[in-house]
């Protein structure tokens, strides 16, 4: 999502790999429209609330949860936001934990069934840890998720205001093996430093870079994709308020800050599963996160909101195929597994195939469908892409890249439910 370009520049979907001549024009829809500059589809605007998709961690694995072996990667995700504004800003932000552990919300970690023992299921956990950044004028901040920031340079000697007498500090994600998200909310402060509530000012830009290293057994490859942090606009506020509002004021909501709405739709172009490129054969992988959700710090927690995200699936000879697959809290998977089980077997039969849809690549659009809860519907996407001389093959680049978003009147507006402007 680049400001200032339609939904069906297609350089954008190959990033760095810079292909020429593949044009998905065949499947384009006389409803798009290219994005407004102030709205929340444009990722390289500023914003007062920041939403990063996906963030990874994989190093060496900790306690009883999974270490590198075999095929595996290393990852981290280098972060990095900078205040644009020339005086100090604070934000409070949130990892949001998304994995899997085998039984329990205290067991290992895991990615599947195989990994527990026999006769325990791997299930999905979610989990939220907070932290704050404090700003100098115009300061630029990044970090390793996997390792964070001891010392955060806010101030002579790291001490930051409103935190006399201390340092600040950016903690590491929560576990190793990770799989998240986070979100980060611009707050106003006092004279002293100290977070005094929700604001309107929109300060802060994104970015963050997922580097993977590997394969654990074999040569090593080195793979980074980097992508912007959506960012929303503050439209209005409310000193009482501790939620976080997108697009008007959810019912039950208290708003401290309604910023500008999620996407009602979500335009995604890519590669059909298998296709060969200059580049190499393509996987790529899908992120989806709703917009709505209940943080609830320190504790393990199963999402008030589950979205469903209908997807339309179109090939350049605008044959049209449907799928709908639930959405809890931060979900990632090759678009090959959304309509099979995950793993290859089923790869072929899959509607994201290239033998499927006979067709390189295409189009999926992409809209949310909420319960009677009275959450909001919206959902922000990453597409992340794996390019290998084999199909099936060790990847050997990646590039990553935003899931447009299309403003449309939404039923229901959004609301992340804090506190958080504290």
């Amino acid at each position: 999502m680049v400001k200032g370009r339609t939904i069906w520049n297609f350089t954008a979907v190959v990033g760095a790999v810079a292909l020429v001549g593949i044009v998905l024009g065949t499947v384009e829809r006389s409803d798009a429209q290219p994005p407004d500059p102030a709205d929340s589809t444009s990722a390289v605007v500023t914003g007062g609330y920041l939403h990063f998709p996906k963030i990874l961690v994989h190093t060496t694995g900790d306690l009883a949860n999974p270490a590198l072996a075999g095929d595996d990667f290393a990852m981290d995700t280098v972060i990095q936001i900078t205040n644009t504004s020339d005086v100090r800003v604070t934000a409070n932000c949130f990892y949001v934990t998304a994995v899997s552990r085998c039984g329990s919300a205290t067991g290992p970690v895991c990615r599947d069934d195989s990994e527990c023992v026999p006769g325990i299921r791997c299930l999905p956990t979610w989990s939220s840890d907070d932290f704050r950044i404090d700003f100098t004028p115009l300061q630029p901040i990044g970090w390793s998720a996997a390792t964070g920031l001891s010392i955060l340079p806010c101030g002579i000697g790291g001490v930051c205001p409103g935190n006399p007498g201390q340092s600040g500090q950016i903690p590491v994600v929560s576990v190793d093996p990770f799989v998240g998200e986070l979100r980060c909310i611009q707050v106003e402060t006092d004279d002293d430093g100290m977070a005094t509530g929700p604001t309107t000012d929109s300060d802060l830009i994104g970015k963050a870079t997922i580097v993977e290293s590997g394969p654990f057994s074999g040569p090593s490859e080195v793979l980074a994709a980097g992508y912007n942090a959506i960012g929303f606009q503050g439209v209005s506020s409310d000193a009482l308020g501790t939620d976080a509002c997108f697009g008007g004021a959810p019912a039950g909501a208290n708003c401290g800050v309604t910023y500008t709405p999620c996407a009602a739709h979500l335009s995604l172009q890519h590669f059909f599963e298998g296709a060969e490129t200059p580049a190499g054969f393509v996987s790529t992988h899908l992120t989806l996160s709703p917009c709505s959700t209940e943080l609830e710090i320190g504790d393990v927690f199963a999402p008030s909101n589950r979205v469903v995200a209908q997807m339309l699936v179109y090939n350049e000879f605008e044959q049209r195929f449907s799928i709908a697959e639930p959405v809890d809290c931060v979900e990632t998977q090759r678009l090959v597994d959304i309509d099979t089980p995950a793993g290859p077997s089923g790869d072929s039969s899959s509607i994201f195939s290239i033998g499927t849809q006979g067709t390189l690549g295409g189009q999926t659009r992409i809209r949310g469908v909420s319960d009677d809860s009275g959450f909001g519907r919206g959902i922000v996407g990453l597409a992340h892409q794996y390019f290998s001389a084999s199909m099936g093959g060790t990847p050997t680049s990646s590039s990553a890249y935003h899931v447009n978003g299309e403003l449309a009147a939404q039923p229901d507006p959004d609301a992340v439910y804090g506190p958080l402007f504290q």
